[in-house]
């Protein structure tokens, strides 16, 4: 067979052929055959017809001697038809050049299990593999450019580079399955899918990879994770910008190791570089946590998050689980307001004078809501009629409602006495993070260009451009000098800047004067503004120049010993 489907399609293919109790019906291969059957049966198309539109289909055979590139060849073809995903470039990249009989032996020994390991999501995987062995986040469109590059720079083998690429696909599938040999660990794991922050992916795959090769025994590796998940839920509940974690998870456990000595545990470093990150970084401290949790509207947050919530709440670190998440995607679980969304008269009278104060400071809170399989039963009937109805909160089996089958009213009384009690318990299942690492010396802060982060008054220590790092010890000279690569890299684009502003606030000029500093001959730079117009500067020539803003990073002296 020449023209031969990949992945399990072929099998799929080959099923056909035999009874259709045997299909392979989760294949596109059989899912495309019984469409057409499906529409040839009901006499949609005549057989001349359906004879001419096969007698339409053409098979290309392209020939190539040695000298010619196949893959480029490939690529050109395709780029009129539907795209190729990264994952398809990059095996093409890989097998593409390899005699047939190698091709096929590796296909099958590697690249079919990444298929399988990645759930054919290969383009996903290698972003986050990309992320892992660079540092940096490559842009979806990108992903097969920086593959290329990584393995053209390293001059990898392509069997060394396929057994890698196999090795992380394993651990990417036990992330996305939450599959490892520790019960405790799968469930934490199942955790962090469902808040379904896949900025950590490469956090999470460094770590299994050292779990795996250094014996981070479970105890540790639970803890870390549980640490990871402490700080990503905190967030989530205050608010914080999460345009920083890219790169805090692309550096994250690489900053572990780097302050990590043999006496310490990896956990607590990971602990104290997660407490110690300033500004949009930030792991909010028990204060900050408990306001929001308490004045959020929890009803408005999406449902992935609502559902970690109630599940955690739920289940907390019992042994004895229900499935909250499962009930709850399947609609089984609902939430339930215990004061209702509208008010009747009952729950007016019995909330008192200032009902109105009452409801609209605490009908979406975390206080006034809990699980139900019964909502629609309940509506909007009075308290007494929700506890004691047939299925009510009485006889519920849920943790949820126990302290709300105990109460005889429902007023803003048991409301702040509930939400004290929601609070202890949030403490308990996202506590902050306690170590007691201190590093051997200050750790700097790093903060990627495209951060929405406060310099003014903040030292700089040095900067890294395109992933080779500069030292300057002033903003002007690093002002300067990103300028002038910038500059090196298109001439053209600050040449147009030097007659013509456009309005971008960016000051050239082609005459040397007070305050402005040379980039290169009748090129001169004004560098007389503050730091923080400086920044907004290179963002705007980011911009111009189609730079990703994370390509500057920026280190500046921390403060307090802070991160």
């Amino acid at each position: 067979m020449k023209l031969k489907p990949i992945k399990d399609d072929q099998a799929a293919f080959e099923l056909l052929f035999e009874s259709p109790d045997e299909y392979n019906r989760e294949s596109n291969i059989t899912q495309n055959y019984m469409y057409f059957y499906n529409r040839i049966q009901k006499n949609e198309i005549s057989i001349d017809n359906l004879f001419k539109a096969v007698g339409s289909l053409e098979i290309i055979d392209i020939s190539l001697d040695e000298k010619d590139d196949a893959q480029l060849i490939f690529q050109s073809l395709n780029s009129t038809g539907l795209s190729l995903s990264e994952g398809d470039k990059i095996r093409n990249f890989i097998l593409m050049k390899l005699d047939s009989d190698i091709q096929e032996k590796y296909y099958y020994k590697y690249w079919n299990k990444i298929e399988k390991e990645t759930s054919y999501d290969v383009s996903d995987f290698m972003r986050h593999y990309m992320t892992v062995v660079s540092s940096k986040t490559p842009a979806i469109k990108d992903i097969y450019r920086y593959f290329k590059q990584y393995v053209e720079d390293k001059s990898i083998g392509t069997e060394e580079l396929l057994k890698d690429l196999l090795r992380y696909a394993k651990y990417y599938n036990n992330i996305k399955h939450a599959n490892i040999n520790n019960k405790t660990a799968n469930t934490v794991l199942a955790r962090l899918g469902q808040l379904d922050m896949t900025v950590s992916v490469p956090y999470l795959l460094s770590l299994f990879d050292y779990r795996e090769n250094n014996g981070l025994d479970d105890k540790e590796f639970i803890e870390v994770l549980s640490a990871i998940e402490t700080y990503i839920f905190r967030r989530l509940v205050c608010g914080v910008p999460t345009n920083a974690l890219n790169k805090i998870f692309a550096l994250l456990h690489r900053d572990c190791l780097k302050y990590k000595k043999e006496k310490d545990k990896y956990a607590d470093v990971l602990k104290y570089l997660l407490i110690s990150k300033p500004a949009s970084g930030r792991l909010p401290m028990d204060s900050e946590f408990l306001q929001c949790l308490e004045e959020k509207n929890i009803y408005s947050m999406q449902a992935k998050n609502k559902i970690y919530l109630f599940d955690r709440l739920e289940n907390g670190n019992s042994v004895e689980r229900n499935n909250v998440i499962q009930l709850m995607q399947e609609g089984k679980y609902t939430i339930e307001h215990i004061m209702p969304q509208t008010l009747s008269d009952v729950w007016k009278k019995e909330l008192g004078d200032n009902y109105n104060e009452i409801y609209e400071k605490w009908v979406n809170r975390l206080a006034n809501l809990t699980l139900t399989g019964y909502n629609i039963q309940y509506s909007n009937r009075s308290f007494e009629q929700k506890k004691n109805v047939k299925d009510g909160f009485k006889e519920s089996g849920l943790r949820l409602n126990k302290i709300i089958a105990e109460c005889d009213k429902w007023t803003e009384e048991e409301l702040i006495k509930r939400n004290d009690i929601l609070k202890e318990q949030a403490l308990e299942l996202w506590p902050y993070p306690v170590t007691d690492f201190i590093p051997f010396v200050a750790i700097n802060e790093r903060h990627p260009l495209s951060e929405d982060f406060n310099y003014t008054g903040r030292n700089l220590i040095s900067y890294t451009f395109m992933d080779t790092p500069y030292q300057a010890s002033a903003w002007t000279e690093m002002y300067q000098q990103v300028v002038k690569f910038l500059f090196e890299m298109d001439v053209t684009i600050i040449y147009q800047l030097v007659h013509k502003d456009n309005g971008m606030g960016l000051s050239f000029t082609d005459i040397e004067t007070n305050g402005y500093v040379e980039i290169d001959d009748r090129v001169y730079l004004f560098v007389g503004n503050s730091t923080m117009a400086k920044i907004n500067n290179l963002r705007k020539l980011f911009a111009r120049y189609n730079l990703e803003e994370d390509e500057l990073i920026l280190e500046i002296q921390s403060q307090d010993n802070s991160v």
